[in-house]
């Protein structure tokens, strides 16, 4: 694509991202606290979830479940933001981790990145055990 904007790519500095196992199809990773470089501390948490078909360097999908503006991406890079609907009384990360407990929303996302055989090639199981691993990550980080 030339000239225009051209699909975000997998984080190449590894630092502080930890690597979520949810199956052979995907790679996903999440950092508890990913802060834009050159910033001042603002006090916002920025957690950030990444996902990528296996074998593909660009992100497929990236959620942003930070404590003031919460959103996600379909092909970051790609698509604006769209804002995290999030219910009463729920954090950004659990309304995050939903999608991954409800794996038809989570196929339904990847299917919208244009990876449909991927998407109808995930277990269940995968998704909801990615799930529980950031949740149990992010609970580590944030007791520190």
């Amino acid at each position: 694509m030339q000239g225009g904007r051209s699909q975000q790519p997998m984080p190449e500095d590894r630092t502080g991202w930890h690597h979520i196992d949810a199956g052979p199809h995907l790679e996903v990773l999440f950092h508890p606290n990913r802060r834009p470089g050159g910033r001042e501390p603002d006090g916002i948490q920025r957690p950030s979830i990444v996902v990528a078909v296996a074998g593909k360097r660009e992100q497929a999908l990236r959620f942003d479940p930070f404590s003031m503006g919460a959103h996600y991406h379909i092909r970051p890079g790609l698509a604006a933001q769209i804002p995290l609907p999030i219910k009463e009384g729920e954090s950004p990360l659990d309304a995050i981790v939903a999608f991954f407990e409800k794996p038809l929303r989570f196929r339904g996302l990847l299917a919208l990145a244009e990876e449909d055989d991927v998407a109808a090639a995930l277990r269940d199981e995968e998704l909801k055990s990615a799930g529980n691993q950031i949740r149990a990550l992010s609970a580590v980080v944030t007791d520190n």
